[in-house]
């Protein structure tokens, strides 16, 4: 950066103080040996031929949603990561793509296979993972809820409005003190004549800053048991304000939602939520979607790394020549690979009504820790410009580390898969669990 100097008459003219930084250039003129990912790579990472096995169908959600994020959303990725807002100018492109709504058939939802739909989420997350997650929780989690939970009248009412995303929804189950412990949460919902009273407080959730109705789990107060209610944006007692300083996923609005005493009719309690477990039915579904962001943002960061290879040149040679780059790349490469190959299986194993709890949560653990490797081998390869958000690989590394904790971390997800094939539950410490019996 160059400092400049200003006479006193030029700085009262400008108001600028007497010393200021002269703006950045574009990165195509600052660095014009590879271009950045706002012209978008094209793709290179279907090396097994996975696309043979999609359905003509599912060939079509593919190319309309690679050419949907390339033109429209590629260009402006990095200015709205940066500035941590949403464009909220994509909505209706990404509602013209109709596949919000995801699998839901009817209501004016589109009726995909879970295999499209995951596909889809893997083309939004290749180009940016947050548009992947705004469809995600509007759609795998808040649709989806409406759809398997609600009543025929709250169906008609809510879903096709949300399917053209003319309306847009949030998913709010985590607490500031109930997060992998979410069965615990403090949230209340006490029946009054109409409706019900929704005290509590929520946290991390998406799109909520903006969302025109909330999906809310609260404990009833008289059986002790988990509801669901949907809450409207403008309900009295509702405030939903935006978490910043995140480093991953800066486009998506996560928000802290404070309830007090909001008022929620009995028409919008969603009769089929009767405890924690009605979650599961929503989450086993959502659980298997989530595990194709890594997979996508893997196949983009790889992607970007081919291109950037090929033409950055240093030692008078293409990057893409050396032996210490081509070991990564084919790394990167079988890591897609593999994450492809367990990721379709398990949209196979759900459409053929075999898929257990356990199932998605060894494919949404393992997915994620194989995609956080293949982006530290992408941010290698890109030496210096490996930390620009221009190039890609550098937000695509900061946007998986979000993705490696919701929808259960790590650790939680491998429990739940532990605990499926040794038949012991091992999530709170014995001696926590020995004095809850007591």
């Amino acid at each position: 950066m160059t400092l400049h100097s200003r006479s006193q008459d030029e700085t009262e003219k400008s108001g600028k103080p007497s010393y200021y930084y002269s703006p950045p250039l574009d990165v195509s003129v600052a660095f014009p040996q590879a271009t950045p990912a706002s012209v978008f790579p094209p793709s290179a990472s279907d090396y097994y031929q996975f696309g043979d096995l999609l359905r003509p169908e599912e060939q079509a959600v593919l190319k309309k949603v690679r050419e949907c994020m390339e033109k429209e959303v590629a260009p402006i990725m990095v200015e709205y990561w940066e500035k941590a807002e949403f464009p909220f100018q994509i909505i209706p492109k990404l509602g013209a793509l109709r596949i919000a709504g995801g699998t839901i058939k009817g209501y004016g939802c589109p009726g995909l296979s879970l295999t499209a739909s995951c596909i889809a989420t893997a083309e939004l997350a290749r180009v940016d993972a947050s548009c992947s997650t705004f469809i995600l929780v509007h759609s795998s989690l808040a649709m989806l809820t409406i759809a398997l939970c609600g009543s025929e009248e709250q169906k008609q009412k809510y879903l096709p409005s949300l399917a053209q995303l003319k309306t847009v929804a949030c998913w709010a189950l985590t607490e500031p003190d109930f997060g992998s412990d979410a069965s615990s949460l403090k949230t209340t919902a006490t029946k009054v004549e109409g409706g019900w009273i929704l005290e509590g407080q929520k946290r991390w959730i998406g799109n909520s800053t903006f969302a025109d109705v909330l999906v809310i789990f609260a404990r009833n107060t008289t059986t002790n048991q988990i509801n669901g209610y949907l809450v409207k944006k403008d309900s009295p007692g509702l405030t939903a304000t935006k978490i910043p300083n995140k480093i991953g996923l800066r486009i998506v609005q996560n928000g802290d939602i404070l309830l007090k005493k909001v008022f929620v009719p009995d028409e919008d309690r969603l009769p089929g939520v009767n405890s924690f477990q009605d979650t599961n039915k929503v989450l086993a579904v959502s659980r298997v979607t989530v595990a194709w962001q890594p997979i996508g943002i893997s196949m983009g960061v790889y992607d970007m790394c081919v291109r950037y290879l090929k033409e950055r040149k240093q030692f008078g040679a293409p990057l893409a020549a050396f032996q210490l780059n081509q070991q990564k790349l084919a790394r990167m490469l079988g890591n897609i690979q593999a994450m492809t190959l367990v990721g379709w299986r398990l949209c196979k194993l759900y459409e053929a009504g075999k898929m257990t709890p356990g199932h998605a949560s060894l494919g949404k653990s393992w997915i994620t820790m194989t995609a956080r490797e293949t982006a530290a081998l992408g941010r290698e390869l890109l030496g210096g410009n490996g930390i620009l958000a221009d190039f890609l690989v550098a937000k695509a590394f900061c946007d998986l580390e979000p993705i490696y904790t919701y929808e259960g971390t790590y650790e939680i997800n491998s429990l739940v898969t532990g605990r499926e094939i040794t038949g012991f539950a091992s999530f709170k410490p014995a001696s926590t669990s020995q004095r809850s019996r007591m």
